[in-house]
């Protein structure tokens, strides 16, 4: 008996992705008359079950719903030139790094969560830094390496991601 094989083999391997979230209307029963806390339970980006208390305690009126809405933040397009190596595109959740530079290799790290993306190019430059506000990219660093340069692109949390090679450079998509 192999002792790395699975004793149990599952049934079902489909992973079933729920739909995204735009609203629900919850009616309260006729009895209602203060709203006291709501709970959310949600699963984090590593699996495990949470729960969020938002307390209200104010009077409500049974005989209207209350919606509870999702909609995804906007944000805006930033443009960000770094000497003649490339500029990046930053649209909501989508990330184009516009070059033709070859890229050597891409990993991430966790803590804090950045994508690492390195580029062959032989240049003389010295560590390129820039801070953003209002969007989900929160700092981005460049540095020279002996033939190549290495893009650090640092995120407001954990994300699931997909990198593609496109005719223009390198597309990152975050979920």
């Amino acid at each position: 008996m192999n002792p790395f094989e699975p004793v149990v083999k599952p049934q079902n391997t489909i992973v079933i992705s729920p739909k995204y979230f735009k609203e629900e209307k919850v009616v309260l029963p006729s009895d209602a008359r203060v709203l006291k806390e709501v709970v959310f339970v949600y699963q984090s980006v590593s699996g495990d079950i949470k729960e969020k208390r938002v307390e209200i305690n104010k009077r409500i009126d049974f005989h209207r719903p209350i919606y509870i809405t999702h909609s995804a933040k906007k944000f805006p397009l930033r443009e960000l030139h770094f000497l003649n190596l490339f500029t990046m595109y930053i649209k909501d959740k989508t990330i184009l790094i516009r070059t033709k530079d070859r890229l050597l290799r891409k990993f991430f790290l966790i803590k804090p969560f950045r994508i690492v993306l390195d580029f062959k190019r032989k240049a003389d430059f010295l560590t390129i830094k820039k801070t953003l506000k209002n969007s989900i990219v929160k700092k981005v660093v460049v540095g020279n390496h002996k033939g190549y340069y290495r893009v650090v692109i640092y995120f407001d949390t954990k994300y699931m991601y997909k990198i593609k090679q496109i005719s223009e450079g390198i597309k990152i998509e975050l979920k």
